[in-house]
């Protein structure tokens, strides 16, 4: 019979060789002045915290994201790629004209997917585009909710603007920020980097 002590022992060394898991257990992360939790639930799931970035653009502040997958990794392909349940989480840090949104979306989508692809997903994009208003308001939590076989849900406050179907539209979304190409590398970085 093996003993507590060697079985803790066991389960140190997997710990310290980075074989027990792709990702450190999840904690709250401070970014910018604003704390996004270890976890979140969303549809029944409970997702982890992967890591949380900054999006600055000419020096300013402009929001901060936080990334749970149902299964961490700290891996962009992982992110982008995963069928499974996870959630994108904006919290602006200023106001912008949601014509800057809607350029910012083009522009990403351009930049890491294929005209293919981009053919494929645009009714679901333009619908994606006309859901932001106006006026995107300081302090706005912008969050997109993907669930296999559902679609991706994008909600703006508490309030739902809509589900955008398919999984090549989740996976071109996701590319904006972590695609070969993304839209602030920093950002990138940091949420990989936890």
């Amino acid at each position: 019979m093996v003993s507590r002590a060697a079985l803790l022992l066991a389960a140190g060394l997997m710990l310290s060789t980075g074989l027990a898991t792709d990702a450190q257990a999840a904690s709250p992360k401070t970014i910018a002045g604003y704390t996004f939790p270890a976890t979140v639930s969303h549809g029944g799931e409970t997702l982890e915290l992967v890591g949380v970035g900054l999006r600055t653009k000419w020096f300013v502040k402009v929001y901060v994201i936080g990334v749970y997958q149902k299964s961490a990794k700290r891996n962009a392909g992982h992110i982008i790629n995963a069928n499974e349940p996870k959630y994108l989480w904006l919290h602006m840090l200023r106001g912008i004209g949601g014509d800057k949104m809607r350029d910012a979306i083009d522009e990403g989508l351009e930049d890491n997917v294929a005209a293919g692809v981009r053919k494929r997903i645009a009714p679901q994009v333009d619908k994606l585009k006309r859901a932001f208003p106006k006026k995107i308001a300081n302090k706005l939590d912008i969050g997109f909710f993907y669930a296999p076989g559902k679609g991706t849900k994008l909600t703006l406050g508490k309030r739902g603007k809509g589900t955008f179907t398919g999984q090549a539209f989740m996976k071109s979304l996701w590319s904006i920020w972590f695609g070969r190409k993304p839209a602030d590398k920093d950002l990138k970085r940091g949420v990989l980097k936890g």
